[in-house]
């Protein structure tokens, strides 16, 4: 009997190793998080794609990633980013995981000192600092943003807010640039990234600035991928008024050429338009403080098309309060879409203060001729 307890022993072991592996599968799922970051200057690296077996992902404002239920064993986890070297790490997944990926870039490191932030009425916001203002803007100059200001030929420069690109200005014959920031309501994350004539990128610190505002009912935000022009436009109009578009008047419509006084009651009830963009990566943006009983239909206008683009409109409805809602609406134009209007919704505040996004029926689907 006591020759046969070798043999008990080892299928016990065996039966254990099995319960340690999981029932679903060989080594089971685990998760699989981490951050990309620059390999050198350990700057996060946002809109990187991750992809680890056959999930895929994009890393965060702060360079973060995540995977859930990954099988176990053997897996490839690549990551790829624009203006830097790909990368690649083998792992042999047993446990949940966390696996930090350097990119590399032969350009030099970024020099923070290259550039500062502005508010909205221009005054100089230091790291961390707060604004009462929507807007931001990122001003940068271009020979010192790297240490040998011609080692570098720098073909453009971007900023990433909130995880996003945004588009930005560059006067060479000025040696400067500025790229707007529209800010959500508390903490907004910013980094530049500048691209020299090669492809090749590199991305500052992860800076924020805090958006402290008490109230904010609508902040509407229009964005695009190439180089256009496009336009936001607001109208105010009873319910029985109907939804029509007219480029022409200045009854209760904001554009980028109307800045609104009958909307409502003084400053706070009246919408602003707080920036009118341009070009590759372009944005608009208004936002309204105190929305006012009635019917506000959003549309967008192309001014300038020159190829197929790729445009989105968020609606933030009560941006600071726990009614908070988020609307995206995804538009695709092209050049025989320029000068038509879009129609994207209609936020309607009902008397009681609430309020809902709702369609209604546009009556007039282009442009009038004045």
């Amino acid at each position: 009997m006591a020759k046969g307890k070798p043999y008990f022993v080892l299928a016990l072991l065996v039966i254990l190793a099995a319960a340690l592996v999981g029932c679903d599968g060989e080594l089971g799922v685990y998760t699989v998080s981490g951050t990309v970051w620059e390999e050198d200057s350990g700057n996060p690296l946002a809109g990187a794609a991750v992809t680890l077996g056959e999930q895929r992902t994009v890393t965060n404002a702060r360079g973060q990633y995540a995977f859930a239920e990954v099988p176990g064993g053997e897996q490839l986890l690549q990551v790829e980013l624009a203006g830097y070297e790909p990368a690649s790490v083998q792992l042999n997944l047993r446990k949940d995981s966390t696996v930090d990926v350097g990119l590399v870039s032969p350009l030099p490191v970024l020099r923070d000192s290259g550039f500062h932030f502005v508010d909205g009425e221009g005054a100089v916001l230091k790291a961390g600092e707060g604004t009462t203002a929507p807007r931001a803007e990122i001003l940068y100059y271009l020979r010192f943003l790297f240490a040998d200001p011609d080692a570098v030929e720098i073909d453009s420069v971007e900023a990433v807010l909130n995880g996003v690109v945004i588009g930005s200005a560059l006067y060479r014959e000025m040696w400067m640039g500025a790229a707007g920031l529209p800010l959500e309501p508390g903490t907004n994350t910013v980094q530049l990234r500048v691209w020299d004539s090669a492809g090749w990128a590199r991305t500052s610190k992860l800076y924020t600035i805090d958006f402290d505002v008490e109230r904010l009912d609508l902040r509407v935000l229009l964005s695009w991928d190439k180089d256009a022009d496009l336009d936001l436009h607001l109208f105010k109009r009873e319910s029985d008024e109907g939804n029509v578009f007219d480029w022409y008047t200045e009854d209760r419509h904001l554009s980028y050429w109307s800045q609104p006084e009958d909307f409502g009651e003084g400053p706070a009830q009246n919408p602003v338009l707080d920036w009118d963009g341009y070009g590759p990566r372009g944005w608009d943006g208004l936002y309204l403080e105190e929305m006012t009983p009635g019917d506000y239909h959003i549309w967008i206008s192309a001014w300038h098309i020159a190829e197929p683009i790729q445009a989105q409109v968020k609606v933030i409805v009560d941006a600071t309060a726990d009614t908070r809602s988020e609307s995206i609406t995804a538009v695709e134009l092209t050049e025989d879409d320029q000068d038509l209007p879009v129609y994207i919704t209609t936020v309607r505040v009902h008397e009681d203060g609430t309020k809902e996004l709702i369609h209604v029926e546009p009556e007039v689907a282009s442009i009038a001729e004045g």
